[in-house]
């Protein structure tokens, strides 16, 4: 699959009298006999094939030291010339402890014609303000999460952290968590120029990938915890764990639309993917094992009713309230069908209404207290969420403070509608 290439570029740690180049050479290597001298790691990247590059997007600062990108030792073209002393005269100080005045967009826009002549592939340039505070934020923020929108989108991301500055690197992760946030099929690869401490002439390519695969997994954990949203972590597990994946996947999807009918069959499923557990999962992947293992103690196996109980009070845990309160008046349904019809028509409306409500009704009458108050206002609520939080009987909108009252009488009415089926012959 084809990469987008983000490299940044700094001001070079080591300009002296005698490299006013600001970037040492450095013969950086890529295992497999091949390496690269260059000043600038991104070309030992290009030049060494490491990945499928096809296109550059580089990030700077106004002062960051754009010359350095120029090659005038092998082009001697005066328009070649003439860019890169362009750029020094505005990148580079000319007096000592003096800052640059800063390069040009023009000059921005010609460097970027160059690089794309030279590379033969798109080179976008991307540049801000050398001055990183909370005053800049907002337009540094602003800077970094546009990249995204310039990565072809077919394309993964190879990020070059290797000439930033300080806090560039930092900040383009973030952005990029941030932009790519909503993306799903698209992977981030982490490559770093190390230079050889003892021998500063050598360095090495270090992949670095791992670390925003554990960020975005901290991530997606969170989301699934929070709120039981597990798609982007069925995505990160995928390659490690299949049956795990697809059946997380399945669990959120049953979440998200409401189908609680159908909730002991994804965890049975669950439970299946946990026997297909890998022998030799790496060690993240083990935070993830207790999460299931708890949604799958939500299975009553003697009872449809009592699951979707279960299931009712960990969405209302989990601060789910719409999906818990509908989920709760289907248990009450749930456990009437059980009683007192062939549970193969459970979730069959016709069925409901024609006999299921009909024997509720009559129950809740014996016992209005217990039975017919806190389960007639559950319907009545769960009436009101499915059309919009429209009025009730009393002309009243639904109040999200009432909630937890509601709840909490409900779920009390149906353990009291389950011990009075259980004494009922």
């Amino acid at each position: 699959m084809p990469y987008t290439l983000i490299s940044m570029i700094g001001t070079g740690m080591y300009r002296t009298p005698k490299n006013p180049e600001g970037y040492t050479k450095t013969d950086y290597s890529f295992g497999g006999g091949r390496h690269f001298e260059t000043r600038l790691f991104m070309q030992a990247l290009l030049e060494c094939k490491y990945k499928d590059i096809n296109q550059i997007i580089l990030l700077g600062t106004d002062t960051s030291s754009w010359d350095c990108l120029v090659d005038k030792d092998n082009d001697d073209r005066d328009e070649t010339i003439e860019l890169w002393s362009d750029l020094v005269d505005q990148c580079e100080s000319s007096e000592p402890k003096t800052q640059p005045k800063g390069v040009s967009r023009e000059n921005l826009d010609r460097l970027q014609i160059y690089l794309s002549e030279r590379f033969s592939m798109e080179v976008l340039i991307k540049d801000h303000t050398h001055l990183v505070d909370n005053n800049t934020s907002k337009d540094l923020f602003d800077c970094y999460t546009s990249i995204a929108d310039q990565v072809r989108k077919e394309n993964n991301i190879l990020f070059d952290i290797t000439h930033g500055f300080r806090s560039m690197p930092v900040l383009l992760y973030q952005s990029l968590q941030y932009s790519l946030s909503k993306s799903m099929n698209r992977s981030v690869s982490i490559v770093y120029g190390e230079l050889d401490l003892i021998d500063k002439s050598k360095g090495y390519a270090r992949d670095l990938s791992e670390y925003w695969i554990y960020s975005e997994l901290s991530i997606a954990l969170s989301i699934f915890k929070t709120k039981l949203d597990g798609f982007k972590l069925a995505e990160l597990i995928n390659p490690y764990w299949s049956s795990g994946s697809k059946a997380i996947k399945r669990f959120s999807n049953i979440v998200q639309t409401n189908f609680a009918l159908q909730i002991m069959d994804v965890l049975h499923q669950l439970k299946n993917s946990l026997d297909r557990y890998p022998e030799n999962a790496p060690g993240w992947l083990a935070q993830i094992k207790p999460l299931i293992e708890e949604i799958c103690e939500l299975v009553d196996e003697t009872s449809m009713a009592k699951t979707l109980y279960n299931y009712s009070i960990f969405l209302y845990e989990h601060q789910l309230n719409v999906q818990a309160v509908i989920t709760l008046q289907v248990a009450v349904e749930s456990a009437i069908i059980e009683k007192y019809e062939d549970p193969k028509l459970l979730g069959d409306y016709a069925s409901w209404v024609g006999y299921g409500k009909t024997k509720l009704n009559m129950l809740k009458s014996y016992n209005h207290k217990d039975l017919g108050k806190p389960l007639t206002d559950l319907e009545s609520f769960r009436n009101q969420i499915a059309h919009g939080g429209g009025k009730n009987r009393n002309e009243e909108f639904p109040e999200v403070a009432n909630i937890t009252n509601i709840y909490k009488n409900a779920k009390k009415g149906f353990e009291n509608l389950i011990e009075e089926l259980s004494t009922e012959k």
